[in-house]
């Protein structure tokens, strides 16, 4: 077995002038024609008019993740998604994700523990396939730090959406660290876009994460809490609110 952390993101495709072909669905739109493609995207991704934007996708090839990150990956549904089967591949001696908190001093007995874990999953599975038991039911022994393989097809305003949850620092630290690696290649490819997009906090301007935001935050110092904005104007809003619902009227 080897449980040597080795996450790596490769672009396999990606849509090409697709600042000129996203400028060209918004002015179908009505956004003015005059303006440049760089204005148009510029727009578009500051005041969230992001339909648009799923014309432009990214195939990525994820490797040396874990079963578990790819369970979260699935919670962005509107992509495509390939995942390594362990019905038809042979899992003997697999890899592993191990989390960097058992590498700190002090964690010793903790680090043993999980290892000790991952030894007897390799053992129970490769004795079930010596005993002629099938992949697809040996499987079931193998543990969730399992390293798979991942195959992933997103448009850019889901790219958007994963971003601005995954990079926030109370993001499960194998995702972040995957979000992270995926946003330096989009930002690459299309800075127009990507250059003022990160965590919720920074690209809304306010933390919706509130009093669970971290100390570790780097925005925490300077970026308000989306309670505090919103406590100015709630009261008063509602009421505008209950005013407008009062104005409907329903036919039928």
């Amino acid at each position: 077995m080897n449980n040597k952390y080795a996450m790596d993101v490769k672009l396999l495709r990606v849509t090409k002038e697709g600042i000129d072909l996203v400028a060209e669905g918004a002015r179908v739109s009505g956004v003015h024609l005059a303006q440049s493609a760089r204005k148009i995207v510029e727009l578009i991704t500051d005041n969230d008019y992001s339909s648009v934007l799923e014309h432009i996708y990214f195939t990525m090839d994820i490797s040396g993740i874990s079963v578990a990150l790819s369970r979260e990956l699935l919670e962005h549904r509107i992509a495509s998604h390939t995942g390594k089967s362990t019905r038809y591949k042979e899992e003997k001696g697999f890899e592993y994700y191990v989390p960097k908190e058992l590498e700190r001093k002090g964690r010793e007995e903790g680090a043993r523990i999980y290892m000790e874990a991952m030894k007897n999953a390799n053992d129970a599975y490769t004795k079930l396939r010596e005993l002629g038991v099938a992949r697809e039911q040996a499987r079931y022994v193998l543990p969730l730090a399992l390293h798979t393989h991942y195959v992933l097809t997103i448009n850019t305003r889901s790219l958007i959406n994963f971003f601005m949850l995954r990079l926030c620092v109370r993001a499960s630290p194998e995702i972040r660290e995957l979000a992270m690696r995926m946003y330096k290649i989009c930002l690459e490819e299309y800075p127009d876009i990507f250059s003022r997009i990160w965590c919720r906090g920074f690209t809304l301007g306010v933390c919706p994460e509130n009093e669970a935001r971290p100390d570790r935050c780097p925005f925490k110092k300077f970026l308000p809490k989306k309670r505090e904005v919103k406590g100015k104007f709630e009261r008063d809003a509602r009421m505008i609110i209950e005013k407008e619902l009062k104005g409907l009227v329903f036919t039928g």
